[in-house]
């Protein structure tokens, strides 16, 4: 019993282009992620954990960052 081979396909872009970013999310999504993000950093540096809150403002100027 021989097994053939299964044929690939060709990798290839979608025709209209990669959608990332704002235009793939949406804005109101990077903008409700943002808030949240601040909230939640604001919070822990409220709480004294300095690191993490840190870390998690700058996630949300990285998210902040899709919506310009």
């Amino acid at each position: 019993m021989t097994v053939e081979p299964r044929k690939q396909r060709r990798a290839r872009p979608p025709e209209r282009g990669w959608e990332l970013g704002a235009g793939g999310l949406g804005k109101v999504s990077w903008g409700v992620l943002a808030v949240l993000l601040v909230g939640l950093g604001v919070l822990l540096l409220a709480s004294g954990y300095m690191g993490y809150g840190g870390i998690i403002l700058i996630l949300a100027a990285a998210a902040a960052v899709n919506l310009l």
